[in-house]
């Protein structure tokens, strides 16, 4: 299995030459992103939705299935973008990739601001490596899973809460994603706790650049 890092959390899988794009957003860039089968919207906001570039999203990726948690799939489907809605515990297949939905509701940012709802998912393929892309929850504990992506920060989290997800998740592997709101200089801050403490003995980090990919261990 490929990654390919497209900013923020907007990730590229290839499984088995099955492409699966995440969370196309205003904070990533993908404007060569092109003949993808799949483009999958964890939840709403803009910077994991951009509601601009749908238009061209589709002209690019034509042959794409759409999948998106419910409220999302609803604000596509306004857009004349049908999307199938996943739902916790619900599985989908593309061509032989299977996609799991986990979670339900976006992580509360505070009591005055209402939640959305956040469908993470994890895709599995035959001989491949479990992934989980959470979107912006910590709620959803998959188990079995060998690379998780872990949000680094955000103004819903803190960094003891992240590190607790990796432990609960017990991954081999994490991934950084959700980390353009972070100051480079600072950036190395949070990764590192969650390198050192993601579990006993520290957790194996797979820091992929914004533009690059990386073959993903089995």
């Amino acid at each position: 299995m490929k990654l390919t890092h497209h900013g923020h959390s907007c990730i590229e899988l290839d499984a088995g030459g099955v492409r699966v794009l995440f969370d196309p957003a205003t904070f990533s860039s993908f404007d060569d992103v092109k003949g993808v089968d799949a483009i999958v919207v964890t939840h709403q906001h803009a910077d994991h939705l951009d509601p601009d570039a749908i238009d061209s999203l589709r002209a690019e990726n034509p042959d794409a299935v759409w999948f998106a948690e419910p409220q999302t799939a609803q604000l596509l489907a306004d857009k004349g973008v049908e999307a199938t809605a996943t739902k916790a515990g619900e599985t989908y297949d593309v061509a032989g990739v299977t996609l799991e939905g986990v979670g339900s509701t976006h992580a509360e940012i505070h009591p005055y601001i209402p939640r959305v709802g956040n469908v993470g998912i994890v895709v599995s393929a035959p001989g491949e490596p479990r992934v989980f892309h959470p979107g912006d929850s910590l709620e959803g504990r998959p188990e079995n899973i060998d690379l998780l992506c872990v949000p680094l920060a955000a103004p819903w989290s803190a960094v003891k809460e992240t590190i607790a997800f990796v432990r609960a998740v017990a991954p081999q592997h994490v991934v950084p994603i959700h980390d353009q709101i972070i100051a480079p200089a600072a950036r190395g801050i949070f990764l590192n706790h969650v390198a050192d403490f993601g579990r006993d003995g520290g957790v194996d980090v797979i820091d992929v650049p914004v533009g690059d990919s990386v073959e993903l261990p089995a």
